[in-house]
């Protein structure tokens, strides 16, 4: 929805194509990014998009064994599932009006001295570190709460 907004509001037909929100520290920029972040890889938007498909299919496919007892690490999965579904819609609408070699993200938050990026980056970044986080610290915790303590066996006393 974000992208749609910014789109219509700051896009290709739209008077202006970026807006302050705080001073010049803070934008909504729209720009049409075919690369990956900080606009890399431009020429390989055909690729980046057959592999942002991979990786949805995989975690799609993947989700339940994912899973854990930790909230925090299911909304990493969220996040980064939802972010890269962002993008891939993105990419699949602009590739179907323009074709896959010249398809392209919308990104629109504009921080001054850093990078031009979108809600879907964001959440892939954030879960990301989210769920990493969770794989260092946590994870033998979580695995630890799910497996059952093992019985004691009742030996004969050797008597």
């Amino acid at each position: 929805m974000s992208k749609f907004i910014i789109v219509r509001t700051l896009g290709p037909a739209a008077p202006r194509h970026s807006i302050p929100l705080i001073g010049s520290f803070l934008r909504l920029t729209y720009l049409e990014n075919s690369g990956v972040s900080f606009g890399q890889m431009k020429d390989y938007s055909l690729l980046i998009t057959l592999f942002t498909l991979a990786v949805t299919i995989g975690l799609l496919v993947g989700y339940r064994r994912l899973l854990t007892p930790s909230r925090w690490a299911n909304l990493a999965l969220g996040l980064i599932l939802g972010g890269a579904l962002g993008n891939l819609t993105d990419r699949l609408i602009t590739g179907l009006r323009l074709g896959l070699n010249n398809n392209y993200v919308v990104d629109f938050v504009d921080v001054k001295y850093y990078a031009v990026f979108n809600a879907a980056d964001s959440g892939i970044t954030v879960g990301g570190i989210l769920y990493g986080v969770f794989l260092v610290f946590f994870r033998g915790r979580s695995q630890a709460k799910e497996e059952p303590c093992p019985k004691e066996e009742s030996r004969p006393s050797g008597d």
